[in-house]
């Protein structure tokens, strides 16, 4: 089947739609709908979903959600080595979907629900062309991507060696934002600006800030404006800069963005390793945890019960901190590269 083939018809989707000039996001969450119903897969990945456990924990001043998920075992642990990828098929071109899998195109990409969600309304955003993960040339389309969501979604991108269990073809994720824990209270006490105001709009356009988020156990940059173009060289600034802090062709990173109220705010977690060392651990020492973008977001995705039963703060603590690269080598890195530069604070 080619992507064409795949392309949900709008009949399809009517019956899941109260209106016909449904919005984008409407349209998205209109296909998840569809897809529960139609593809047997998805209805049972969404069945779990419903099962799944939760507890509460805290880090430094920030608060995480742990999840017992055991319908996510094989993204976690997915072997992502080199050898390891060219020698299975990739399970994001369209002829080797499953058959009930539809979507909608965005771009030069498509839509796709995920079958072991991790939050509600989980998609993958996936490139027709098989081609690498990478964000260079692409962190606008993810920009764009989470404006045309809207604010009822967050988009993310995980790195080719942190989180992407598919390294070798361009994709990014969405999620509800209705459980972000990384954005709590961040910017709860600002106003909102108003869709149909003309000063609300020159406000967003020259707003621009860039600074570390701290007292949440792992490092995070946080790029918040309303201008796309300044937006997107900031982020390629600062990951060109890291770049040279790093051996890697890509430097080790994961982004979460959410738009709202005219304004990006993109969460960066610059990256030392891929997986904390009890991940690699034997017996009752090892806990499967692989950190993605969603994890540095705060919900931590545990998929064996046992594991997930002795996950605690102190030992989530550990592994933010060794997941995550030095906090201090990132500040004197962005109070450089701002030195010089006019920002509105």
């Amino acid at each position: 089947m080619t992507w064409e083939d795949r392309f949900i018809q709008e009949s399809e989707l009517a019956g899941y739609l109260e209106s016909s000039e449904a919005t984008f996001s409407q349209r998205v969450k209109a296909l998840v709908l569809h897809q529960r119903e139609h593809w047997p897969l998805m209805r049972e990945g969404y069945k779990a979903f419903t099962a799944i456990e939760t507890k509460g924990l805290s880090v430094a001043e920030a608060e995480v959600v742990a999840q017992y998920n055991p319908g996510r075992i094989r993204s976690t642990a997915a072997a992502v080595d080199q050898s390891s990828v060219a020698a299975r098929p990739c399970f994001l071109c369209d002829s080797n979907l499953p058959p009930e899998e539809k979507g909608i195109a965005w771009r030069d990409l498509v839509v796709l629900c995920n079958p072991y969600p991790i939050l509600a309304n989980h998609l993958s955003i996936v490139d027709r062309q098989h081609g690498a993960q990478e964000i260079k040339g692409n962190a606008r389309t993810l920009l764009e991507l989470a404006r045309d969501l809207g604010s009822e979604f967050f988009a993310l991108y995980n790195g080719p060696q942190c989180g992407a269990s598919a390294p070798d073809h361009l994709h990014f994720q969405a999620c509800s934002s209705s459980l972000l824990p990384i954005a709590e209270h961040l910017f709860d006490e600002e106003p909102a600006l108003s869709e149909d105001c003309s000063t609300c709009e020159e406000t967003a356009s020259n707003t621009f800030e860039l600074f570390t988020l701290g007292r949440c156990g792992r490092t995070v940059v946080v790029f918040r404006g309303g201008n796309l173009d300044e937006l997107e060289q900031w982020i390629y600034r600062v990951l060109d800069e890291l770049g040279r802090l790093s051996s890697s062709v890509e430097p080790m990173m994961n982004i979460v963005t959410v738009y709202s109220n005219r304004l990006w705010t993109v969460y960066l977690f610059p990256r030392a390793a891929h997986r904390p060392s009890v991940y690699y651990n034997e017996g009752a020492e090892k806990l499967t945890i692989s950190p993605g973008a969603i994890d540095m977001a705060g919900v931590v995705v545990v998929p064996e019960r046992s594991h997930f039963e002795k996950l605690d703060d102190a030992t989530m603590s550990l592994i933010y901190r060794e997941v995550s690269f030095d906090e201090e080598a990132i500040n004197q890195m962005l109070d450089w590269m701002t030195s010089s530069e006019e920002l509105l604070w």
